[in-house]
């Protein structure tokens, strides 16, 4: 007898030894600097060596990560996903941000509320690695802040595991992975256009800038082939508001259409291209905006309208049905002028018609109640 207890006991100490021997091999914080950037040059297949590197059926892939371009300054919720052709029980990460084509300096700034992971040396990697049965598992709750604006393009170094839970760093699987984002050169707020007397004024707003030159005013008559007119000199950097007008008193004559479009140049010749602004002087009478085209129950609709001469206006709201339920007048004055529909406080959830009309000159737009 015991014999028997002495060799139960010694088998449960064996058990307790072995699953302690393969919680600390398994489920540690990562060491830093395997994550892949330029730097370091490693991965964890450094340790984990058993299988090569990005082994068929399997992968690491970050989602929420900014991919081509990224807003200075923005806060970017992210997660990590390692998968593997088979049933897996152990996984972990480690990714890391780095000034593109240098030898790894971080950039941007990571951040977690998971409480499986953790953030050191400018890693944001695991924190006791999980143990899941599965193909695949995800860290969520990451979080990387973008740099201010003026920061160069930056290269996201990620590696992933997925281990057997044997107790050692043999028949695992090492995937690697990497994302390059340059910063957007403008963040754009709104641009609009209007005519008074006989002049064209375009007003806009940037919320952020990043190595921004100038923006370069063209203009058409077809909507099609744009011409240069003017450069309006850009704040450069900038993570605030900045407001920007350009008035062109040239106008084209007894042309009814004409566009606008901004060319937004970079310090390195990139440039990109802002929507269109379309104004009417040939009409006596035109709406630029309507807005918001969806509202709740008791909410107003803002309309923009540009008017050559002081005249009166109509608005009505009708059902889809043809039913007219509100109309109202008011007096426009010679520019632009913004007006405030109310008539829907008693409108029920559905589609309604709003025509705005003056002499000859009607428009119907479609608002939705919800």
């Amino acid at each position: 007898m015991k014999k028997v207890t002495i060799l139960s006991f010694i088998a449960m100490v064996s058990i307790i030894t072995f699953n302690s021997f393969r919680s600390i091999k398994s489920n540690p914080t990562p060491p830093s600097g395997y994550s892949g950037a330029p730097t370091q040059n490693r991965t964890c297949r450094n340790c984990h060596n058993s299988f090569s590197l990005n082994t068929a059926g399997g992968s690491v892939i970050a989602t929420g990560l900014p991919t081509g371009f990224y807003v200075p300054g923005q806060v970017y919720d992210f997660s990590i996903t390692v998968t593997n052709a088979t049933v897996m029980e152990v996984w972990g990460f480690e990714i890391k941000a780095v000034v593109a084509g240098t030898s790894g300096t971080a950039l941007g700034i990571f951040s977690t509320t998971n409480l499986n992971a953790t953030v050191s040396s400018n890693e944001l990697k695991h924190n006791n690695a999980v143990g899941f049965h599965g193909t695949s598992y995800t860290y969520t709750n990451l979080k990387w802040t973008a740099p201010a604006a003026g920061s160069p393009a930056v290269s996201f170094y990620m590696t992933g595991v997925s281990g057997d839970w044997d107790g050692s760093e043999t028949a695992d699987y090492v995937y690697s992975n990497s994302i390059l984002s340059v910063p957007i050169p403008v963040s754009f707020g709104d641009i609009t256009g209007k005519i008074i007397e006989n002049s064209a004024i375009l007003d806009w707003s940037t919320f952020s800038e990043s190595n921004t030159r100038n923006f370069e005013v063209e203009r058409s008559i077809d909507g099609r082939k744009f011409d240069f007119m003017d450069a309006v000199t850009a704040a450069g950097n900038s993570n605030s508001v900045k407001h920007y007008t350009y008035v062109d008193s040239k106008l084209p004559k007894n042309v009814p259409v004409i566009y606008y479009r901004l060319k937004m140049v970079d310090f390195d010749g990139k440039f990109s291209y802002s929507k269109v602004v379309i104004l009417k002087p040939g009409l006596p009478i035109y709406i630029s905006k309507v807005y918001p085209t969806v509202i709740e129950k008791e909410g107003v609709v803002n309309i923009t309208i540009s008017s050559s001469q002081v005249q009166k206006v109509v608005w009505a709201v009708y059902s889809v049905n043809g039913i007219r339920l509100f109309e109202q007048e008011q007096m426009l004055i010679k520019g632009q002028n913004d007006l405030t529909v109310k008539g829907f406080t008693n409108a029920a959830a559905g589609s309604y018609l709003l025509k705005i009309s003056s002499g000859s000159f009607s428009e119907i737009r479609k608002i939705i109640v919800e």
